[in-house]
């Protein structure tokens, strides 16, 4: 994968507020997860993701992805930081790439990277975790990975809502917001129409698609809405 293919991954992208939007967090969580935190019990904790953001504050493409992925281990069990924190450097060692929770092995490293310990003190949270081979990936984190469509083994474009439905997130197209696949119309054009007063019907006839395409954009629209 050249300098050049890579760009389109990795330049800057999205706020904080957008990306904690795109992966259903707050977007105090996602500053954690770049930049670190302090607390008066624990001092200083580390970021999360260790490449750091460009001026602060954006993310590339890449980094949405992982943070998407990051987000789903933290609903499993309601994992803590520290949890998911070993489980990202459990993958970084095994797969010894920068973005390991936006590679395409990350499934295939099954409980290589977690697994579920149950009658520990740690009440059946996650856990890094290199042993059995048994243990496979909470099946939240295996849902996003069929989402992805992955090119040179890295995250290319993702289908928040399944691939059976027409939404996309791709950084080569309208600058990473969601759009309709194929149609390079966004998301949020259609939440607007909608919101302006537009019907549905209208809509749908006016963009040539099917109602039900509509509704769904709408749905998902509102989820992501500021």
């Amino acid at each position: 994968m050249t300098a050049i293919a890579d760009k389109w991954r990795t330049q800057p992208m999205y706020s904080f507020v957008e990306a904690a939007r795109l992966a259903n967090v707050s977007t105090t969580t996602v500053k954690n997860w770049f930049l670190g935190y302090s607390t008066k019990a624990k001092g200083a904790v580390p970021p999360l993701f260790p490449g750091g953001v460009a001026g602060g504050s954006m993310l590339s493409y890449l980094q949405l992805m992982e943070t998407v992925v990051a987000a789903r281990f933290r609903m499993v069990d309601n994992a803590r930081y520290r949890d998911v924190h070993a489980a990202y450097r459990n993958a970084a060692e095994i797969l010894k790439v920068e973005y390991p929770f936006a590679h395409l092995k990350l499934e295939s490293l099954g409980g290589h990277i977690i697994a579920r310990l149950e009658g520990e003190d740690i009440g059946g949270s996650l856990q890094a975790f290199d042993n059995p081979a048994q243990w496979s990936l909470p099946g939240l984190i295996i849902d996003t990975i069929l989402q992805v469509e992955y090119e040179d083994e890295l995250a290319a474009k993702w289908f928040p809502l399944g691939k059976e439905y027409p939404i996309v997130i791709d950084p080569r197209i309208s600058s990473g917001i969601p759009t309709i696949k194929g149609r390079g119309i966004s998301v949020n054009a259609v939440f607007k129409r909608w919101r302006a007063g537009n019907k549905i019907g209208f809509i749908a006839e006016d963009l040539e698609m099917e109602a039900d395409v509509v509704e769904t954009v709408l749905q998902y629209g509102d989820g992501i809405a500021a």
